[in-house]
């Protein structure tokens, strides 16, 4: 199995560990509150931001490979959502990315139900953004 898979692997058990969804997505709320005041306002920028997403949303390319990115949004549960980007692929072979889509992570999160089809979008673009 590899490096991302067993990464994928933990995140979804540490998500699937509290007694109930809701304290997982507190959890990522948390998350997300240490993206958003990690993420320098300097980066919010149009070639950074989004597409897609219901909440601005925004991923700075900092390396292509290794991967190494800083993810934020203005919503903490989808700053926390992208944040599990970075902890999965930040250090990791671009060419790790290009075996995922944002269903197939989300899948593997066990996030499956708990993001809207809009969120998903700018989930999936922020994948894209990271392949290109």
């Amino acid at each position: 199995m590899s490096t991302v898979q067993n990464k994928i692997n933990t995140i979804k058990q540490i998500l699937h560990s509290f007694p109930n969804s809701q304290m997982g997505l507190y959890y990522l709320i948390d998350l997300g509150k240490a993206s958003q005041e990690n993420y320098p306002e300097e980066d919010r920028v149009d070639e950074n931001f989004i597409h897609g997403c219901t909440s601005n949303a925004w991923i700075k390319l900092i390396n292509k490979n290794p991967i190494q990115i800083n993810t934020v949004s203005d919503s903490q549960i989808i700053s926390g959502i992208l944040y599990l980007l970075e902890d999965t692929f930040n250090g990791e072979s671009k060419s790790t990315i290009d075996e995922y889509s944002g269903q197939d992570l989300i899948d593997g999160f066990g996030l499956v139900g708990n993001i809207s089809t809009q969120r998903l979008r700018g989930f999936a673009e922020a994948v894209r953004i990271m392949k290109e």
